[in-house]
Order: structure tokens, then C-alpha cells, then sequence
């Protein structure tokens, strides 16, 4: 009995599955069933999608529109660059910058002492065509005459149009156009000099004069004109500084075979204060090379001296030594002696040391090096011989250096001292004295 309740009861159940089945399958209403306030009619959408492929349509016909005039614009004005009447490609609008002014006028200048110009005078610049007629304003664009015959137009503010200047090559292949602006003098110059025909142009060169003292020069450019430039003295410095070498250096220049342009320079080199001196050693003996290094040094000595090495009055027993030199200096005594060979004198100057006294011993083959050397090493001044700068320009175009020993802060009042036995000339020594050294023969 309870077995057939069962069997009822599950047959029930899935004919109630059943049922709900068909009903949702029958029934589609039922299964997508939506609140009305999110419904969409499909004649919205229609109606939309056909307005927004309207606006694209129309929106890619005005692009293509306006495409279409730039073009005919382009093409109208390429045309008419080549259909003006005669004057239509005349530049001569204005001029260069009033700062620019006065450098182009250095540059004409210097520019007309570098390439003479000669009797004929260049004349401005216009061509002629059955398409059109261009000219160029001198005044606007400054011509040079270049090395090898060429033109040099000058376009110092960059204004010169492009079209121009294909223009102006396509109809004379000798004229050049340099762009640059004088703000950069050292740029300016390059490119008007590596434009300019030249035989050889050589950026920043240093240049070395004399061994010993020796003086360096360094510029911009070095410019060979043509091939027989160093053969005939016509080599020319050019220096794109402010500031104008000293008078001396130029002119000691001259001398070598130089020339030195300074085209943008108007600032001259104050005086200098003497407060340095070069002392000049010529051929002495040993002891008058230890009298200059002594009286260069403000420090008195004593010639020929008897040092005792024994007192009687202490030891029952007298002993003195013969010095060439002696004198004291910061607390110490020194001796000065020349070696002569005595194995005994030898003995004595050491036993001497044993007492405080510093002693100089000079030898047959010392010379002004070695003199110095010793005397200043016992007196605990170092310095050796050796190339020593005395002056260098700030700018760094120039400087002087010069074998000797440098003291530096030895003397009463500061400054240096230079002792040195090189021969000094005389430009060499007017340059020195320029620069705050005296030059003094001893």
C-alpha cells in the first residue's frame, strides 16, 4: 500500500515538470517580460542610424571640401610664384638687426684687409628670366668677394627665403650664401672664413713661438690665403674675442711673420701693477751665483769668513774653518765652501755640521742649475728648474713660460721672483714688463 502512494506521488511530480516546461516554452511573453520605461522601439533606432550616417557622410564631404581648396590653394600659389609680374621676387624689405649693424661693418673691414676687393666693385646681385626677375638688396644682404673669385652673400638673420636662394644657385653657381648671425662672433667667422675660398683654414690653432721663454698663441683661425702664404709671410690670426691682444704680442707677431686680425675686438688690457721681478743670471762663477740667489732673497752674507770649529778659550784647543760664504737666515747658520779636493777641508766642513751649521759644498763642475739647486734646498726653499708659467691671459689667448726657479712669496711685499739664466729679448722683456715684472740683469 505505502509502495503504490509512492509511485503516485513521483508521478505527479513529474508531470507538474512537465507542465511548467511547456508553459515557459509556449508562453515567451511570460519568459521576457521588462519594465515598459526601458523598452526601445525599433523605429527610434532605425531612425537614429539612418541620422548618424547622414552626419558622417556629410562630415567627410566637408573634409574633402576643404582638403580640396588647400590643394587648389597650393597649386594656385605655385603658380603664381611662377607667373608674377617682373618684380614680384625683389627682397629688399627692411635690413639686418640694428645689434647686427656695426659687426657686419667689422666684418666688411676685416674682410676687406683678408681679400682686397680691388678696383671693381661687386655688383648687386639680379637675374632675369621669361619666368620671372629677382634682385637682392645689398644693404640687406652684404656681398663679400671670396678668395677664388666667388660671391659671398651674407644672410645674418636667416630671412633670406629658400626658394631664393635655389633660386640664386640654380642661376649662378659662384655665389655662396652664408647664414649666420654675428651673435656668435666665433661662429660668424667660421662660416664666412671656411666660405670664403680660402687656401687653407684651420680652426683654433696654437701657436708656439721660441724654445725658451716660449710664447703661445691661441685663436680661431689660422688662414692661409693661398699656397704661398707661409713662403711670403701673409699667414693671418683671426680672433673672434672681445678682447684685444696686447699692442706687444701683435707687433712681436709681425716679427714671426704673422698677422693677427681682431675684427670684433674693442676692449684694450688694463696696466698691470709691477709686482713681480725676473732676475737674469748671466755667466758668473759659482760664488756670484750664490751672491745673486742671496741678494735676490734680501739675505746679507759674509765673504770670506773664518767659522771656529773649536774655541781655545773651551777646549785648550783652536780650530777655524775658511768659508767662501756665511750667513744666518730663519734661525739657521750656513756655510758656504767650494770643494777642492782636500780629503781634510772635506772632513772639517762635515765636522761642522756636527756643530748646526748647514753647509753648502760646491764642486769644480757645478753650474748656475746646480748652484742655485744646493743653496736653496739647504735653505729649505724648495724649487727646482724647471718651465714655469709667468703670465696667461684670463681668455686663454695667449701665455709666456720660461725655465728658471720660481720663488713665490719670498720677499718682503709679496710676488714672485723668477731666477733664470735664458737669454731675455728685448720684446720679451717689454711683454713681461707689461704684465707686472721687471726684468733685472745681474
Amino acid at each position: 500500500m505505502r509502495g503504490s502512494t509512492a509511485m503516485v506521488l513521483q508521478r505527479s511530480f513529474v508531470f507538474l515538470l512537465l507542465f511548467s516546461f511547456l508553459v515557459f516554452v509556449c508562453s515567451p511573453q511570460l519568459s521576457s517580460a521588462m519594465d515598459p520605461r526601458f523598452e526601445l522601439d525599433p523605429a527610434q533606432v532605425q531612425k537614429k542610424t539612418v541620422r548618424s550616417a547622414h552626419q558622417e557622410k556629410s562630415s567627410r564631404g566637408r573634409s574633402a571640401h576643404r582638403t580640396s581648396r588647400t590643394h587648389k590653394k597650393l597649386i594656385a600659389l605655385q603658380k603664381n610664384l611662377h607667373e608674377q609680374p617682373v618684380s614680384a621676387f625683389q627682397v629688399s624689405a627692411g635690413g639686418a638687426s640694428n645689434n647686427a649693424i656695426p659687426d657686419v661693418q667689422k666684418a666688411r673691414s676685416f674682410w676687406d684687409a683678408l681679400v682686397p676687393p680691388g678696383d671693381s666693385q661687386l655688383q648687386p646681385l639680379s637675374f632675369k628670366s621669361d619666368t620671372f626677375e629677382l634682385s637682392i638688396d645689398p644693404a640687406r644682404y652684404p656681398l663679400f668677394k671670396a678668395a677664388d673669385g666667388s660671391t659671398l652673400l651674407l644672410d645674418v638673420d636667416g630671412s633670406l627665403p629658400p626658394l631664393v636662394q635655389t633660386l640664386i644657385q640654380e642661376k649662378d653657381r659662384k655665389v655662396r650664401v652664408v647664414t649666420a648671425s654675428t651673435t656668435d662672433a666665433r661662429r660668424f667667422l667660421g662660416a664666412l672664413l671656411l666660405s670664403g675660398g680660402f687656401y687653407s683654414v684651420e680652426e683654433q690653432p696654437v701657436m708656439a713661438f721660441g724654445k725658451d721663454p716660449q710664447i703661445r698663441i691661441r685663436s680661431d683661425f689660422k688662414v692661409e690665403p693661398n699656397a704661398e702664404s707661409v713662403m711670403r709671410n701673409e699667414v693671418v690670426l683671426v680672433s673672434a674675442s672681445r678682447q684685444r691682444l696686447p699692442h706687444r704680442l701683435t707687433e712681436y707677431l709681425k716679427t714671426q711673420g704673422f698677422r693677427y686680425a681682431e675684427p670684433f675686438a674693442d676692449q684694450t688690457h688694463t696696466p698691470v701693477p709691477l709686482r713681480h721681478r725676473v732676475v737674469h743670471a748671466s755667466d758668473q762663477s759659482q760664488v756670484q751665483t750664490v751672491d745673486l740667489v742671496l741678494e735676490t732673497l734680501t739675505v746679507p752674507a759674509e765673504r770670506s769668513r773664518r767659522v771656529e770649529l773649536f774655541r781655545a778659550a773651551e777646549t785648550g784647543v783652536g780650530l777655524s774653518v775658511a768659508a767662501e760664504r756665511y750667513f744666518e737666515h730663519s734661525g739657521k747658520r750656513f756655510v758656504v765652501t767650494r770643494f777642492t779636493g782636500d780629503p781634510i777641508a772635506y772632513t772639517l766642513f762635515r765636522l761642522l755640521e756636527t756643530k748646526g751649521y748647514r753647509v753648502v759644498i760646491l764642486e769644480p763642475q757645478d753650474g748656475f742649475k746646480t748652484v742655485a739647486t744646493k743653496l736653496l734646498s739647504r735653505m729649505d726653499l724648495p724649487s727646482s728648474y724647471a718651465s714655469h708659467l709667468l703670465l696667461a691671459d684670463p681668455a686663454g689667448q695667449y701665455s709666456v713660460e720660461m725655465s728658471g726657479f720660481m720663488l713665490e712669496n719670498t720677499v718682503a711685499g709679496g710676488g714672485a721672483v723668477m731666477l733664470t739664466d735664458r737669454p731675455i729679448e728685448n720684446s720679451m722683456r717689454e711683454l713681461l714688463y707689461d704684465h707686472g715684472y721687471q726684468v733685472q740683469e745681474r
